[in-house]
């Protein structure tokens, strides 16, 4: 959905995300005062925080006219705590940071937005102890994947090369679905990296899988020292809990109009503007329309 809704019958509701990234978030002032009105729940505190530049292929089928690949890019944070990591969106963190700051000033005039965030799940390891959990919306829905943390089975290799001045040493895998190539530096000893990748003796730098259609660089180091928080994200326990063949399902059969009328939302073409004057009536069918959807884990 790549046009803003200027006015909806619902005027505080938000659609971030566009088709690309086929994840919707309802924002509104009675469910953002609700969630400031909760204690956050800290998990850790960050020593050490990776910013990843990231990218992702969602439409497998689209590719441009030298026949790469349509990339959607975010900027990501690994936190990396004393025993707890998180795995994140930056500019999600920015974007609510800021809606929160807006609603509690009580404007409503969202037309000035940060930029939105494409990957907007969370990645927590050994939250619960021993489990890494992966939380997403879909489809405005909220959803949890948890399972016992797993250790990729690595192939080190001899290929070297350098990344942020840092000496990388390649390593591969196929682990949930896809296979991986990564180069890790033992110059930085914490066996940590994007996603789920984790379990070389040393940070994780750059990864992709081999169709490079996920892809992290690593483009900043910080050692916090303690002086932020880990936290968990508000309502956790509303998150249902799924496997991700379940989850797969969701992304794969329901449209947006599906999610708006499971939510008690309807939209007709009565109450709907569209900025720059699209064309309404292809607006209304692009809600029917199933978005294109490409998990970073496989399910086999």
């Amino acid at each position: 959905m790549n046009r803003i809704l200027k006015t909806l019958s619902l005027a505080s509701m938000l659609i971030l995300a566009s088709q690309s990234s086929a994840q919707y978030h309802v924002y509104s002032k009675s469910n953002a005062e609700a969630q400031e009105s909760k204690p956050e729940t800290v998990l850790d505190k960050v020593q050490y925080r990776i910013t990843y530049a990231s990218k992702f292929v969602n439409d497998t089928t689209k590719r441009d006219s030298l026949g790469g690949y349509d990339y959607s890019d975010d900027e990501m944070r690994l936190d990396i705590g004393q025993s707890v990591s998180e795995f994140y969106s930056a500019r999600k963190a920015i974007l609510d940071k800021w809606m929160k700051e807006q609603i509690a000033r009580g404007n409503r005039d969202f037309t000035h937005m940060p930029t939105n965030p494409t990957m907007t799940w969370i990645v927590y390891r050994n939250y619960p102890a021993g489990e890494t959990s992966y939380l997403a919306d879909a489809m405005m829905g909220s959803y949890r994947i948890s399972e016992k943390t797993q250790t990729p089975d690595w192939s080190i290799g001899s290929d070297t090369c350098t990344v942020l001045g840092y000496h990388c040493t390649k390593a591969e895998t196929h682990f949930k679905g896809r296979h991986w190539i990564v180069w890790f530096t033992e110059d930085i000893p914490l066996d940590y990296g994007p996603w789920k990748l984790i379990g070389l003796p040393g940070l994780i730098l750059k990864a992709s899988d081999a169709k490079n259609q996920y892809v992290f660089v690593a483009n900043g180091l910080e050692q916090i020292g303690g002086k932020e928080d880990i936290t968990l994200i508000k309502n956790y326990k509303k998150y249902e809990s799924v496997t991700q063949k379940q989850f797969d399902k969701v992304n794969r059969t329901t449209s947006a109009d599906d999610a708006l009328k499971a939510a008690g939302i309807t939209i007709s073409m009565d109450n709907v503007t569209i900025e720059g004057g699209g064309d309404k009536d292809d607006f209304m069918k692009s809600l029917k329309v199933v978005s294109p959807y490409n998990p970073i884990e496989i399910a086999e």
